[in-house]
């Protein structure tokens, strides 16, 4: 007789309503056993974990924020790709494949070693590749290098410090690197000579007095100036000073050290042909302060501009309060706490040099401006 489930048997053809039935009944033992071990808990011990839930706070420091520098770095870098970049012998490892790049020809563009200077990569080529550059990490984009930053204990993740003074020397950290100075050592630090600049245009300064005459007197010459700055005894603007041969020219600094009597033949205005003999008598002149020697020419009125004597030049120091100084050659200015003397005034077509010695070092240092 044959079953009516064919060969296969029962269970054979019902395996898999079996097997769903078997893990139904699981299930419901598992929820049951879950239940009863809910209902052994204590009142008690499910009030205090209630209660502890309930009294939790928020963290006092809250989210800790990410720190972005290198995804920001990365946007950079995607924004302005590297052609070249150099990779250390420390990072690579022996399963590192040699490092190539493309070619800079366009018609060639084939893969070469990335440390050649020209492509060999077929003989009608031969073009000469970039130089291998360092890839300089800046990471905050204050600009100061990361490494730089690190070396000298300062942070590569905030640009604040660039404008901060580690050492207390009056210089940023920024200034610092651009010197390349210690920003960590107050006596290492930029010239203070970086912040003077000249004021353009220069000025002449001017002899105090213009010589008049000479006078004969028994042991040779009484030479006479006229200081239209003063005033004589009635008080009137314009004052005649007198002096002989080794002897200072009233009060005003110089001494007359010579006279030469001098005549020339010179043509009359307004007369054609006709000429007379003039008086260019000179004298010579010393400044007490510095020794500065000049020669003046007999004026022919006593009210003519007197003879330049020094080239006056304005100077601007712009570290901490703006100062300003007006110096001739010779004179000395003080820059945070620092002497300096000038010894060079030159003027330019377009412009002037200023060379400025430091009275305790001796070093030099020539500024120059041009007119714009």
């Amino acid at each position: 007789m044959i079953s009516r489930f064919g060969n296969k048997g029962f269970f054979a053809a019902h395996y898999e309503w079996i097997a769903l039935a078997v893990g139904l009944v699981a299930l419901a033992v598992g929820a049951a056993v879950y239940v009863l071990a809910l209902g052994d808990v204590p009142e008690e011990a499910a009030a205090a974990s209630v209660a502890e839930v309930k009294g939790m706070q928020p963290s006092e420091t809250g989210v800790v924020a990410v720190d972005m520098a290198g995804c920001e770095l990365a946007a950079r870098l995607t924004r302005s790709p590297l052609t070249m970049a150099e990779v250390s012998e420390k990072s690579e490892s022996f399963l590192s494949s040699e490092r190539r790049v493309l070619c800079r020809n366009e018609k060639c563009k084939k893969p070469i070693p990335g440390d050649i200077k020209v492509c060999p990569a077929c003989p009608f080529c031969g073009t000469k590749q970039e130089e291998e550059r360092k890839v300089v990490l800046d990471a905050d984009g204050d600009g100061m290098p990361d490494e730089w930053e690190r070396k000298f204990g300062l942070n590569p993740a905030s640009a604040t410090d660039a404008s901060a003074d580690a050492d207390g020397d009056g210089f940023t950290n920024l200034e610092e690197f651009l010197a390349k100075t210690d920003p960590t050592n107050k006596n290492d630090h930029p010239d203070y000579l970086d912040s003077l600049a000249i004021v353009l245009p220069l000025k002449p300064t001017y002899m105090p007095f213009v010589f008049t005459e000479a006078r004969p007197i028994r042991d040779g010459w009484r030479c006479v100036f006229f200081d239209a700055s003063q005033k004589d005894s009635y008080g009137r603007l314009g004052r005649e000073l007198t002096a002989v041969i080794g002897q200072e020219i009233g009060k005003s600094g110089f001494v007359l050290k010579a006279y030469e009597k001098k005549e020339e033949r010179r043509a009359i205005k307004g007369a054609a042909g006709l000429t007379r003999m003039v008086d260019v008598s000179e004298v010579t002149v010393e400044r007490k302060s510095d020794g500065k020697v000049k020669k003046l020419v007999r004026a022919a009125q006593k009210r003519e501009k007197p003879a330049p004597i020094d080239v006056q030049a304005h100077l601007r120091y712009t570290r901490g309060s703006v100062q300003d100084f007006q110096v001739v050659v010779g004179d000395e200015l003080e820059l945070s706490g620092l002497k300096y003397r000038v010894s060079e005034i030159t003027p330019l077509e377009k412009g002037a040099k200023v060379t400025v010695d430091a009275v305790l070092t001796g070093k030099k240092r020539t500024l120059e401006a041009l007119e714009q």
